[in-house]
């Protein structure tokens, strides 16, 4: 027979784990309703125009690392500063020197910096020159 601690823990989890569903449900309804809100009202002002050809945006987290265009600033900084190229792991330690950030969150950053190392190569200021002995991508300023 299981042990009654466990079980316990498990529905435990379990009614948490419901209890978010049900929370999210609730939102994705409330969101669905405001939507149809708005189309309500682009009709009253414009009757023909089918909101079935809006598309819809995609959600993106905010940064916890960086105030918005700090993370650019710094990686750029990091690689001006540091006069050779860099490695993604290089730059995402000198980012955490930097901002004091500490090692448990490493790998979110480095998520972070590899994001804005790859908008920064679309934009023409940096470029990929190949990969380290680690396999990682070592970049410098174009």
């Amino acid at each position: 027979m299981a042990e009654t601690h466990v079980i316990s823990a498990l529905v435990a989890k379990r009614s948490e784990l419901a209890g978010l569903v049900d929370h999210h449900r609730k939102e994705v309804a409330r969101l669905l309703q405001d939507v149809k809100l708005l189309d309500a009202t682009i009709r009253l002002f414009e009757p023909e125009f089918s909101t079935d050809l809006i598309k819809a945006k995609r959600h993106q987290k905010k940064n916890v690392f960086f105030k918005h265009g700090e993370g650019g600033r710094i990686v750029l900084d990091i690689l001006r500063e540091a006069g050779k190229p860099l490695s993604t792991n290089a730059i995402t330690t000198a980012a955490m020197a930097k901002n004091g950030i500490s090692g448990e969150h490493e790998k979110l950053l480095q998520a972070s910096v590899l994001s804005i190392l790859h908008r920064h190569k679309k934009n023409g200021l940096v470029v990929n020159i190949g990969k380290d002995d680690a396999g990682g991508c070592v970049w410098a300023v174009a």
